[in-house]
């Protein structure tokens, strides 16, 4: 007889693990590990049923400290934006964060200076510490940012409880991203965009012999109505870009580049933009075009039915 046996072999019995001591972290990691279990699966219970959610707060306390943790960063970053506007006049930033930001400037600064006129024949400390809204900024911005709304801006608004910021498009940002940019800028400053684009505009068509058209006109009266000394230093301005942009010399009254000359002659053709005035390059037309034929009037016959 041969020594092997017959019949199936029997398993081989896997080695007995080893008893772990648990110290009374580990104990109370797999405890809360149990309840977090139990609590999922009860809600999804609850979900199967359409009943109300409830606990979900302890199942997701990562979410609430995330958005905890963006409404803090977006609270500091308009902060900042406030104090770098007033600080600089203007700022170059994204449109979306431009827009988000302005409804925050217009109001502190509307509260601050509200708070300003209520007491602005005390002295500037007296001030300084008595309007409550320059709480706002944040601590290093405070005294520096502060002091340049309660003696500037409070002289500089007077007449304005409202409408402190303008934000005005650009271009995309050049880069991967491609995002669109704005200017977020304090109106009736020295820095104002269109406070010197519509100096320009009025600079060109005065070199043209041109009068202003009604849209231009509007322009300079908005920006001219509240600003102090508004129409001398918009004169001054004119004829700052005279200089700067069109080469003109005021000593000899005429412009001393002939390039700048030449595209000077290039006129606007809409006559009615040129406030309805009618030049022989405005009156001529572009294309070769046939007038519309007149329609004619035609008789319709009277139904029978109709009495």
């Amino acid at each position: 007889m041969s020594g092997r046996q017959g019949g199936k072999a029997k398993p081989l019995k896997a080695p007995k693990k080893k008893s772990q001591d648990y110290d009374e972290e580990d104990l109370a990691f797999k405890a809360k590990q149990k309840a977090d279990a139990a609590a999922k699966k009860k809600l999804a219970e609850q979900a199967k049923k359409g009943g109300p959610l409830i606990g979900v707060q302890s199942v997701m306390p990562a979410l609430k400290k995330f958005d905890a943790n963006v409404t803090r960063h977006v609270k500091s970053m308009n902060k900042n934006l406030c104090a770098n506007l007033i600080r600089h006049e203007y700022i170059v930033t994204g449109r979306t964060k431009a827009k988000r930001a302005q409804a925050k400037i217009e109001a502190f600064l509307g509260k601050a200076l509200h708070e300003n006129r209520q007491i602005q024949d005390q002295p500037l400390e007296y001030r300084f510490q008595n309007v409550r809204a320059l709480n706002y900024l944040q601590p290093p911005d405070k005294k520096e940012v502060g002091s340049k709304v309660l003696e500037e801006l409070s002289k500089r608004y007077t007449n304005r409880t409202h409408g402190f910021t303008r934000v005005t498009k650009l271009e995309p940002r050049l880069g991967e991203d491609k995002a669109p940019m704005a200017i977020l800028e304090l109106v009736d400053s020295d820095f104002e965009i269109k406070f010197w684009y519509i100096a320009k505009t009025v600079a060109r068509l005065e070199l043209q012999g041109l009068p202003l058209d009604p849209l231009t006109q509007h322009n300079v009266e908005k920006l001219t109505k509240l600003r102090k000394d508004g129409e001398e230093r918009f004169r001054n301005a004119v004829e700052e870009c005279k200089v700067e942009f069109f080469k003109y010399d005021p000593e000899e009254g005429r412009v001393t580049s002939p390039e700048v000359e030449t595209n000077l002659r290039n006129k606007p053709v809409d006559s009615e933009v040129q406030a309805g005035v009618k030049a022989p390059w405005a009156s001529k037309s572009r294309l070769n075009t046939k007038p519309r034929p007149e329609k004619k009037t035609v008789e319709l016959p009277k139904s029978p039915f109709l009495a």
